[in-house]
């Protein structure tokens, strides 16, 4: 058998083979023979179809199906008894057989560069220095106060904003395709930002008991697309008024709030908090600029295939939180192709960075063990709420652990990066 395999361009090879046509003709007398065994014939019991009845009528079946078949074997055998790695599956450009003669066929894969590593040991790297105040901890304490706030009703006066009314909402879509809606319980924040301005203007100045009609005009662009376009009636028969007590900051807060004695108790342990978040925030900074500073030093050229696929996977995150805001992404203004093409440069960076860290993990044998494995699911398991057994099984029959396993090895390398890093701060 006839095997090439040459360089064509950055990441891309050619592969080139021949196949004897004593191979292909074995393969072919095979297959014919499998399907006189169990195909079916009209005419002809099953397994007693005469071989000229099966070469005649399944001539083009067996011949495709030898011929793909031997194509996807032999180029996998071939690049894995020569220890390359594809970055995807070869693809097939060209084939040739004729009756009798031997197969051939051309294809085309990428492989991973072969990346020297160097000077990621020692780099010197500036972050800004973040230092927590008092202010700082004061607007945390202040906003577990607004949290812990209660709704207290209010009489004797007309709706005002920041008030929150309780009620009874019909609505009618004068135009529009919305759904109607009769009597349907109403709680909301009169004069939010969020209220068309319409809306609000009818609200304020309601008082508990009184009943009002009044329609609102969306525009085409409105937040919330069930709405855009429309015009819709509204009865609002108003309830109550409550507006939101904010307690003080105070022991008994304190205690509301956790295991706490006293107010000061609070403070410490909101300033410690605070403390360990502004410090993750720096070794953040630190790991990402290190990252840029590997990615600077190591221009090396990148396989097309995982450049798509980190552009494929950007995309798909857009268009998820398009969906869970309620657009449509075939439908957004979004301009798909020319955001696949703003979005390259920093799809072949991330892909660099990713070749470098796992040649850093390569060059100090860096590797995911079992237990790093179930942390990562431990952690998943919290955050979907469910537990580890059943995050593996879903991982694994997507086949997602090993790309788990691949961003854990780079996670520690760029950990080993930050060890071993000059860390000094900025001067403000």
């Amino acid at each position: 058998m006839k095997v090439s395999i040459t360089e064509l361009e950055r990441c891309k090879r050619g592969l080139e083979v021949e196949i004897p046509g004593e191979r292909v003709d074995g393969e072919m007398k095979r297959a014919f023979a499998d399907y006189a065994r169990h195909a079916r014939v009209p005419g002809f019991r099953k397994g007693h179809i005469p071989m000229d009845v099966v070469r005649s009528r399944f001539a083009k079946e067996v011949r495709e199906d030898v011929v793909g078949r031997l194509v996807r074997t032999e180029a996998l055998r071939i690049l894995e008894e020569k220890k390359i790695e594809p970055v995807e599956p070869p693809v097939l450009e060209e084939v040739k057989h004729e009756d009798g003669g031997p197969l051939s066929f051309r294809a085309t894969f990428e492989v991973r560069p072969q990346i020297d590593v160097r000077d990621y040991q020692g780099i010197a790297v500036t972050v800004p220095k973040r230092t927590l105040t008092d202010a700082m901890v004061d607007e945390y304490l202040q906003g577990m106060a607004e949290r812990a706030a209660k709704l207290e009703a209010i009489t004797g006066r007309p709706v005002q904003k920041g008030d929150y009314i309780v009620g009874l909402l019909s609505c009618e879509f004068r135009r529009g395709k919305g759904k109607n809606l009769k009597n349907e319980n109403l709680f909301l924040e009169a004069g939010s930002e969020e209220n068309h301005p319409d809306f609000n203007a009818a609200i304020l100045g309601m008082e508990a008991g009184q009943t009002k009609s009044f329609e609102v005009e969306y525009p085409d662009d409105y937040n919330a697309v069930s709405l855009r376009g429309s015009r819709v009636a509204y009865a609002l028969d108003l309830k109550e008024i409550k507006k939101k007590v904010v307690p003080p900051l105070d022991d008994d807060l304190a205690k509301e709030l956790g295991t706490f004695s006293s107010l000061e108790e609070l403070r410490a342990k909101v300033r410690e908090e605070l403390g360990r978040r502004l410090e993750l925030g720096e070794r953040a900074e630190a790991r990402q600029r290190l990252l840029a500073d590997l990615v600077a030093r190591h221009k090396v050229e990148v396989p097309d295939a995982m450049v798509e696929a980190q552009l494929d996977g950007h995309l798909e995150g857009m268009a998820r939180q398009m969906i869970e805001r309620g657009v449509d992404p075939m439908k957004s203004e979004v301009n798909w192709p020319e955001e696949r093409e703003r979005a390259r440069p920093v799809a072949i960076d991330a892909v660099r960075a990713m070749l470098i860290l796992d040649a850093i993990a390569q060059r100090e044998g860096i590797e995911a063990t079992e237990d790093d494995i179930n942390e990562w699911l431990k952690d998943e398991a919290r955050r979907h709420r469910t537990n580890v057994a059943s995050v593996k099984e879903k991982f694994a029959q997507s086949a997602r652990l090993t790309s788990v396993r691949r961003q854990i090895v780079r996670e520690k390398s760029l950990d080993k990066v930050l060890r071993d890093a000059t860390i000094t701060h900025e001067v403000r």
